[in-house]
């Protein structure tokens, strides 16, 4: 049996319970501890979270349901080694209700069997190993990130309707890119030439002098970090833009990181769950106070961090405050009742989000900064279909029920 499928019977199978330590044992606070990436690789998108997720915290008055709320922090430094050990070091020193990661999905396999014989919910910022959204989903994680397939099959979706023919795809040599392609493909059965770039490549002659050779009518880079952020330059300097539009991995063009890109970023187009132009007073004030408080604008990792504390904070006033009864944490957390930044917002059976997806592009704001605008909105309530796989059931009164379709006359 597979580690992961060993895991989520581990899960399914023990009930969730306070991890009792030596430190703060007569503290009454509940106590949350953060497992992320805050230096090292991916400290951009681990700082987001965590950022996001004290934001939140401290406007509502640093409590969830009237209680005092106390974060423990530790930092995985890009490393799944250390990703273990920080997170067995804070199930054995501290007294956690729950845990929230904001690490790398090989970080993230790491930590699980740490996680899994703590027996304490865990609330998942980033994406998880696919296989965690089908049959071996598991009772006791509840991911707010969207899943792998999600931004592929509605690119796919979008440039089928919108013409497009002819696809070049830019993807690394290893990694996750071949899923990512098959997803894509998945729906859009047209023509697509996937190039695969060296990695840690700073330039791409050899890439782009075959896209010029093949002239297709868009271009989709699944390049993210600065391998991401160069081909984006490098495009732009080639004169790609006036061939083909260029569509890229909503990693690639980060806000926090289009300053370093310049006028290269405009109008490169790409898929999010979240933008800053989301009409909703929750959402104008978590891009407002994001950037008075930390200096940076917000991003999609902090609106996933932002949602974690207001989802906790509404499930535990479900609760009526009690973070032991493992049943009732369970189903407030699945109902999911809380004003998301992101939209209508709630959880699949396999503990999957089902949430709007947007096509993006690089723009600027009133003040002349990159910015992120909205072209359309091409889901509002996405369902991964890994769903049938998950072993996952919910209580009757818990199920979301689906609409009985109409008979025709």
């Amino acid at each position: 049996m597979r580690p992961l499928a060993i895991l989520a019977l581990m899960l399914c199978a023990a009930a969730p319970a306070r991890a009792a330590g030596p430190a703060g044992a007569s503290d009454p606070s509940i106590v949350i501890g953060f497992v992320a990436t805050r230096s090292g690789g991916g400290a951009v998108a681990g700082l987001d979270g965590v950022d996001g997720f004290t934001l939140a915290l401290r406007q509502l008055g640093g409590r969830f349901s009237n209680q005092e709320v106390r974060v423990v922090a530790v930092d995985d430094k890009g490393s799944p080694d250390i990703a273990r050990k920080q997170a067995a070091r804070l199930i054995q020193s501290e007294r956690l209700d729950m845990i929230v990661t904001a690490v790398s999905m090989p970080s993230l396999a790491a930590m699980q069997p740490v996680l899994a014989q703590s027996r304490l919910f865990v609330l998942n910022l980033e994406m998880p190993p696919p296989a965690v959204a089908g049959a071996e989903c598991n009772a006791n994680m509840f991911t707010l990130a969207p899943p792998l397939d999600a931004a592929h099959v509605l690119l796919g979706q979008h440039l089928n309707a919108d013409g497009i023919r002819k696809l070049v795809v830019v993807a690394p040599e290893a990694g996750m890119a071949d899923l990512a392609v098959t997803a894509l493909k998945s729906s859009f059965p047209f023509d697509v030439t996937v190039l695969h770039a060296k990695r840690g490549a700073a330039t791409f002659d050899r890439e782009l002098r075959r896209i010029g050779e093949i002239r297709p009518d868009a271009v989709y880079s699944l390049l993210a970090g600065g391998m991401g952020g160069a081909f984006i330059r490098a495009y732009d300097a080639a004169g790609g833009k006036e061939m083909a539009p260029l569509y890229v991995s909503s990693d690639a063009v980060a806000r926090p990181l289009l300053p370093a890109m310049g006028d290269a970023a405009l109008d490169v187009r790409a898929v999010a769950n979240w933008t800053p132009d989301l009409d909703s007073p929750g959402n104008k004030r978590l891009v407002g106070d994001f950037d008075g408080e930390f200096g940076r604008p917000a991003s999609e990792r902090a609106a996933r961090g932002f949602d974690a504390a207001l989802l906790l904070d509404a499930a535990v006033k479900a609760n009526n405050g009690k973070t032991h009864d493992s049943e009732a944490m369970r189903a407030a957390l699945r109902r999911a009742e809380f004003p998301s930044v992101r939209g209508l917002f709630h959880f699949n059976h396999n503990h999957q989000p089902i949430m709007p997806y947007h096509l993006i592009k690089v723009g600027r704001d009133a003040k002349g900064r990159l910015t992120h605008e909205t072209m359309a909105t091409l889901s509002r309530e996405w369902r991964d279909p890994h769903t049938a796989s998950c072993g996952l059931h919910w209580p009757e009164e818990y199920v979301t029920p689906v609409p009985k379709p109409t008979k025709k006359n």
